[in-house]
Parts: C-alpha cells; structure tokens; sequence
C-alpha cells in the first residue's frame, strides 16, 4: 500500500476541521437558536438552549477556537498518517 505524507494529512485535517469552525462560528453568529437545535439534534435531542452564553460570541473567540481547532486536526493527522503507515506497510 502507498504510503501515506504524514505533514500533508495533517495539514489536510487541520484545515478542514479551522474552516468547519468557522462555517459554525459564522452560522452561530446568524442563527444562533437553529445553530444550538442542529447540534442538539446530532446529539439525539440534548437541549443545548440551556447553556448558551448569554453574550454573543466575539471575533477573538472565534478566532480562538479556529485556530485550537485547526492546530487539534494537525496534530490528529499527523497520528493518523503515522499509524496508518504503520499498520499499512508494516514498517516505519
């Protein structure tokens, strides 16, 4: 099996999971109460109304949360790829 760049998976996840956030962060932002009853309804049927923040989200919040995502995705890829080189070719 070919192998798999461990730096190019990464930054693959990790740039999708900053752009997800900020598709959220945006949808949050304009929709706030739909936003919290789709997730609500990924995690069969939790009320997440309960726990929304009372102040809107800030541009640095969001960033914030961009960025730790993005760099959570990075690091996750980069595992996933070393594994799957692993396990896929047998060797290092």
């Amino acid at each position: 099996m070919k192998r798999l760049s461990t730096l190019s998976v990464g930054i693959a996840l990790g740039v999708t999971l900053a752009l997800l956030s900020m598709l959220c962060a945006l949808t949050f932002a304009l929709w706030p109460d739909a936003t919290l009853d789709f997730f609500g309804a990924f995690s069969h049927g939790l009320d997440f109304g309960t726990i929304k923040s009372a102040t809107p989200i800030s541009p640095g919040r969001a960033l914030y949360g961009i960025v730790g995502l993005g760099i959570v995705g990075l690091i996750a890829g980069v595992v996933y790829a070393s594994i799957y080189n692993v396990v896929a070719t047998g060797r290092r």
